[in-house]
């Protein structure tokens, strides 16, 4: 997928629907555009772009309002430009479908089993990732990376803030990554995440057991309206990662979400955790 994969599937989902209020069929209209069913298919799916006539000539037929008729042509431009605005930082192929369908989300839910979310992360803890994973991160992409990272976050605040529900093992919190101030400033920035509305910070407590299936780190991507943009899944390893589809396996990465939920420290609780966490820390003062 490329990083316009979020209008692509905007469009493919909007002409599915007015497909569906006709009652044609995609083998239908593929032969009278005399294209296949396969094209009508990946139109549908947000797999392939459509050209201007062959869009043109589809919502006639299917007799789209004029102003329909303007808004998907606008959407049909804006996913074949060229470049995105995520493109000045040289983000790896896999990542640009994520930062795209990120913009859009209204909810994100993520687990991380070793490390501080990425949307939650200090600037000092994600450089000092990025710097320590020279094989998956060469130097001289660091600080777009980084910066990168800073500029997703934004989603988090502004008029359309977007909701995320992080569920952190406790063992992370004690991971000192960066070294131990970058660990105190880290655990503040969680604490005072965990105030925040929009914002549900749970930590599964190291005593709690039963979560050793969920090796993985992984988030669900979820969106305003579930029957145009379903919701979708990635998760990431060392080699990079992966946007999933599948509707039966982003079900999966959501029912795990919700199991891993039900074993952690209620919201409440965590943020009281954090805080003990955080005093510990600083308790230990800073490095020489």
């Amino acid at each position: 997928m490329t990083s316009s994969s979020a209008q692509l599937r905007r469009l493919g989902a909007e002409l599915r629907r007015l497909r569906e209020l006709t009652g044609r069929t995609q083998g239908d209209l593929g032969a009278v555009l005399g294209r296949t069913h396969a094209s009508l298919v990946n139109w549908e799916r947000g797999k392939t772009k459509i050209s201007k006539s062959d869009l043109a000539y589809l919502l006639a037929e299917l007799r789209a309002p004029a102003e329909v008729r303007r808004g998907l042509e606008e959407l049909r431009v804006a996913a074949n430009q060229g470049r995105s605005p995520w493109a000045t930082y040289d983000l790896p192929e896999w990542m640009r479908p994520l930062v795209s369908f990120e913009e859009d989300a209204v909810r994100v839910e993520t687990f991380e089993p070793v490390l501080v979310p990425g949307l939650l992360q200090t600037e000092e803890y994600a450089r000092a990732l990025h710097e320590a994973g020279h094989h998956k991160v060469a130097p001289e992409f660091v600080d777009k990376w980084v910066a990168a990272r800073m500029k997703r976050q934004e989603r988090l605040t502004g008029k359309r803030p977007l909701k995320l529900h992080a569920v952190i093992p406790e063992a992370v919190l004690r991971l000192a990554v960066g070294g131990p101030d970058v660990l105190r400033q880290q655990l503040a920035r969680l604490h005072e995440a965990s105030t925040a509305r929009n914002i549900t910070i749970q930590v599964l407590a190291a005593d709690r057991s039963g979560y050793g299936g969920a090796a993985s780190n992984f988030l669900v991507l979820n969106f305003a309206d579930p029957g145009l943009d379903p919701p979708l899944a990635c998760f990431d390893g060392p080699l990079g990662g992966y946007m999933i589809s599948d509707e039966g396996d982003v079900a999966t990465f959501a029912s795990m979400f919700k199991d891993l939920s039900r074993m952690a420290l209620s919201a409440k609780d965590s943020t009281e955790l954090l805080a003990k966490a955080l005093a510990e820390q600083r308790g230990k003062g800073s490095t020489p």
